[in-house]
């Protein structure tokens, strides 16, 4: 009899991640690197942003792993943080309250009913003098660290952005020799910010980028004087940022809806 291997599809604010529970290590994220992109791929396949790997871990309650749908591994994924903890939940690993692992930090979330809230650790201040911005109607925030690095862009009109030709530009420029994802801003009213991301990894604009969130909200605080909370609008729905002036405090909070839940058959790695 072939063995089967349950997946979840979770989207959290338009981000939409397949989820295994890994705690068996049947998976390794390097070896089915190839695998799982083309798990992500959205006409032949389950489609997603990126695989989820919730494993075992000493240190918290679980570790994941994140691989994008290009294969390769993401240092930190906001939304897929958010996604995994309420999939722990599911899971019986957790209660209301989560400790995760993700490349060697550690992070909480608290989970209620379909609304998580993950912490993040402290972001280290912004660069903001970058000689990268050629078009005149961009106006550079700066680059930041949010577990994954960003450069947040400032724009009057986000809707008419290029994202997919400007932010593929950016997001290979040679003064980010590891990539870099790219938010484009535009600012609004009452600390609300709309937010389109091309994201590394995934190479083409997602729905929404919950690192990039956190990312958009800490530029326009250094540039705009933007407070906290700071609503983020993205096209696949809105989250908040809380954060402290002086980045110690990083809450990234949103809802999280699950799709679909799945079952392969072997040869899972074929």
């Amino acid at each position: 009899m072939k063995r089967t291997l349950t997946f979840y599809k979770i989207s959290a604010t338009g981000n939409d991640f397949i989820l295994f529970d890994n705690r068996t290590a049947l998976l390794e994220s390097r070896r089915d690197a190839a695998f799982f992109s083309r798990l992500c791929q959205p006409h032949t396949a389950v489609g997603a942003d990126g695989v989820i790997l919730l494993e075992q871990s000493d240190r918290a309650d679980f570790r994941y792993v994140h691989v994008n749908s290009d294969g390769s591994l993401a240092e930190m994924c906001g939304n897929g943080s958010r996604a995994v903890s309420w999939f722990a939940q599911k899971l019986g690993v957790v209660q209301d309250q989560a400790s995760f692992e993700i490349n060697g930090h550690l992070y909480h979330s608290t989970i209620h009913g379909l609304t998580v809230t993950t912490d993040f650790i402290p972001a280290g201040r912004p660069m903001l003098s970058l000689p990268v911005i050629e078009e005149p109607a961009l106006q550079c925030g700066g680059l930041i660290d949010t577990g994954v690095p960003h450069l947040v862009i400032f724009v009057d009109q986000v809707a008419k952005v290029d994202v997919a030709g400007v932010g593929r530009k950016y997001r290979h420029h040679p003064f980010f020799p590891k990539g870099t994802n790219v938010d484009f801003v535009q600012p609004g009213k009452e600390n609300e910010l709309s937010v389109r991301t091309f994201e590394r990894g995934v190479e083409a604009e997602t729905l929404a980028c919950g690192t990039g969130a956190v990312a958009a909200a800490l530029i326009a605080h250094v540039r705009k004087g933007m407070g906290s909370p700071c609503r983020v609008r993205f096209p696949g729905g809105i989250v908040q940022v809380d954060f402290s002036d002086d980045f110690h405090t990083i809450r990234l909070t949103g809802e999280v809806t699950p799709v679909f839940h799945g079952v392969l058959e072997e040869p899972f790695h074929a």
